[in-house]
Formats: C-alpha cells, sequence, structure tokens
C-alpha cells in the first residue's frame, strides 16, 4: 500500500513536470478555450498583455444590446484594442450563434457567452467559449433570458472582420412545405372565452398535408381522443421532452416505433374540437413541468447577410449634437450626446449606424451620417 502511494506521488509529479514544461500536450484532456490558451503565452508582467486583459474584464460590464439576428462589419487593428460585448435577449429552444470571419486566417478571435443569473440584474456567468481556431461558438439555450457575448481579438490582429450573431430552432418545422407564416394562432392564446389558453401553435396547411417527425426519437403514443382528436406524441431521446401533434386527419406513426427527422407521422386534419376550424396542426411540447411555448423551438429564423466593409477606424462628429445609443434603433435609450468636432474610435458598422467608443470606456451605437470618417496616415 505504501508503494502504490509512493507510485502515485510519483505519476503527480511527473504529470505537473510535464505541464511546467510541454503545457499543450494536456489540452487534450484538460480542453482550454481559445482565450486560455493565448493567455498562456504571456507574462503577467507584460503591460500591453495586462491591458489587454482589463479592457476585457471592463467591456463585460457593457450594456449596449442589439436584436438578433444582428451583423456588424469592422477593422481589427493593432492600434486600438477593440472589444465587442453585446446583450441579447434568448428564448429556451433556440441555438445561439456567433462567428467571425476575416481576410486573414492565422487570427486569433476570443468569444465567450454570458448568462444573467435570475437573482441578479448585473452578475452574469460564463457558459460558453470557443476552442482554439474556431471563430464560432453555439449554444442551446435553456433558459429563457438576458445573454451576454463577449468578442475580442488577439493583441496585434490586423483585418477586416465580419460580425454575425443569430439563432437557429433546435427543431425542424412540423408541416412539410410551410414555415412561421402558416402559424395562426400562438402560445398563450385565450380560449373558451378567456376560459384557457392556448397551449401550443397552431400551423394551418390543407388538409392531407403530411406532418413530420422534428427530431429523432420514439412514439410514445398514438390514439383519437380528447381535444386533441387523433393524435401522435413523439419523446424526443435527447432533451426528454414529448411532441404533441394533435388535430390529424390521419395517423401513419406506429406506438413504439423508433422515427428520424423527417419521417412522416400523420395528416393534417381538424379532428378532435377542431371541426368547426380549417385543417391544421396543433403543435405541442410537454416537459415533466407541464407545457411549454413551442414557438422558438420550430420558429425558422434568418441569417444575416455580410455588411459593407468598414473604411476606416476613426471618425469626427459632423452635426451639433449627436446622440450616442443604447442599440442601433432610432428608439434606442440615449447614453450622451457627442458635440460636433469630437472625434470617435470606429469599432464596426451594421446597416445605418456605426458602433464607436469616444474616450477610453464610453461605447455606443450612432447613425452612420453624422459621422465623417478620418483616415490617418
Amino acid at each position: 500500500m505504501k508503494k502504490f502511494g509512493i507510485f502515485l506521488i510519483f505519476l503527480a509529479l511527473i504529470a505537473s513536470l510535464i505541464y511546467f514544461l510541454y503545457p499543450n500536450a494536456t489540452d487534450i484532456i484538460t480542453k482550454p478555450s481559445a482565450r486560455e490558451a493565448y493567455e498562456r503565452e504571456f507574462q503577467n508582467t507584460d503591460q500591453l498583455f495586462n491591458k489587454w486583459k482589463l479592457l476585457s474584464e471592463i467591456s463585460k460590464k457593457d450594456s449596449l444590446q442589439v436584436e438578433i439576428p444582428f451583423a456588424e462589419s469592422g477593422l481589427f487593428s493593432s492600434e486600438i484594442l477593440k472589444i465587442f460585448t453585446f446583450e441579447v435577449s434568448l428564448k429556451r429552444g433556440e441555438i445561439f450563434h456567433a462567428e467571425v470571419k476575416t481576410e486573414i486566417d492565422s487570427i486569433q478571435v476570443f468569444m465567450e457567452l454570458f448568462e444573467q443569473k435570475n437573482d441578479s440584474v448585473s452578475t452574469f456567468i460564463s457558459i460558453q467559449s470557443n476552442r482554439p481556431n474556431k471563430l464560432n461558438i453555439s449554444e442551446e439555450i435553456k433558459e429563457t433570458g438576458i445573454y451576454k457575448i463577449h468578442i475580442q481579438p488577439e493583441i496585434f490582429a490586423d483585418s477586416p472582420f465580419q460580425l454575425k450573431i443569430y439563432t437557429q430552432p433546435q427543431y425542424a418545422f412540423p408541416v412539410v412545405g410551410k414555415d412561421n407564416r402558416a402559424i395562426q394562432s400562438f402560445w398563450g392564446a385565450d380560449r373558451e372565452g378567456g376560459k384557457r389558453s392556448h397551449k401550443g401553435n397552431d400551423i394551418f396547411a390543407a388538409r392531407g398535408t403530411p406532418v413530420v417527425a422534428i427530431t429523432d426519437g420514439i412514439v410514445s403514443s398514438t390514439g383519437n381522443r380528447g381535444l386533441g382528436g387523433k393524435q401522435v406524441w413523439l419523446r424526443d431521446g435527447i432533451f426528454g421532452q414529448s411532441l404533441y401533434y394533435a388535430h390529424l386527419d390521419s395517423i401513419i406513426a406506429r406506438q413504439g416505433q423508433r422515427v428520424k427527422i423527417g419521417d412522416t407521422l400523420g395528416l393534417v386534419g381538424n379532428t378532435g374540437n377542431a371541426r368547426t376550424t380549417p385543417p391544421h396542426l396543433h403543435f405541442g411540447i410537454y416537459t415533466s413541468g407541464g407545457a411549454i411555448d413551442p414557438y422558438p423551438f420550430i420558429k425558422i429564423s434568418e441569417i444575416p447577410k455580410d455588411e459593407k466593409p468598414l473604411s476606416s477606424s476613426y471618425g469626427v462628429i459632423k452635426p451639433q449634437t449627436s446622440k450616442l445609443l443604447q442599440n442601433p434603433k432610432r428608439k434606442s435609450a440615449v447614453l450622451q450626446n457627442l458635440k460636433r468636432t469630437d472625434t470617435i474610435s470606429i469599432f464596426g458598422k451594421s446597416g445605418s449606424y456605426y458602433h464607436i467608443t469616444s474616450g477610453d470606456t464610453l461605447r455606443g451605437f450612432i447613425l452612420e451620417r453624422d459621422v465623417k470618417e478620418l483616415f490617418l496616415n
């Protein structure tokens, strides 16, 4: 026993020595984020590196807001330490995506997604980071709420970039040939004069239109009963949720059948309490806690296009005053009024707005027409 203990100590010493001399050798086990792998290349005495790290911590407190889908073009510059932090509203059932494209493949960009804690408006916890050599992250959203996406290039980055932030549904769409426009009744709508609320989405289509499995799973139940009439229940083996297909004209799937995405479960109809309405699928999602809003799980969302390239990282305010906004919308909260001839650093461009910083820490969005770009030699 004593010899075994000595052997374990010896192994621990060897492992520590290997990590000290060759930190990359343990990456296959520790799986560091891109930022963690990058930061260990620097000494804590490096002033520029410390400034870069401090800027990262300060920017996490930014409250700039964007609506998804969002795209921004800009210039990473070794002259300005740029960092991008945006608050976004996300819903359970969505898959969050953020990706950066640069003209120089070797440039590293560090991305991190934070979730706001329910008990605090100012506390965010990290839930996802990009891996080394990856310029994108994705995350399945488990809780509806406020999130922050934090994006920072390496210290000496010099390259134009395109940033895209968007969501995709966790599931496919349940009615063949249809999309969001076919949904005419949503979660929470009044039923029976307000006696109950709608526990799903009604997707309208011609009678006999195929209704399909939107994920791999097992058909847990089929039948003709209750308000739903002819119905199929599909158990999602990944998330453990039950997917409810109701008012079918006919049932094709069998109880206990294993199905793949796209397999036909039945055909659109108006059975059950839908006899007086046009044919449609009532689609619902149930968890152990009851029904949840299915729309974010199936909503087909746009992937934004690239923005027009940005040509300068500097600018000056043209009108007497210009509003610095919290988000790139006309009805946004005003953070501050900038004055004519104020100089600014331009971080990016999104639509008709520039994403800018004034001074060391004041960040926001400003109308493109209020800015004259400066080109420094």
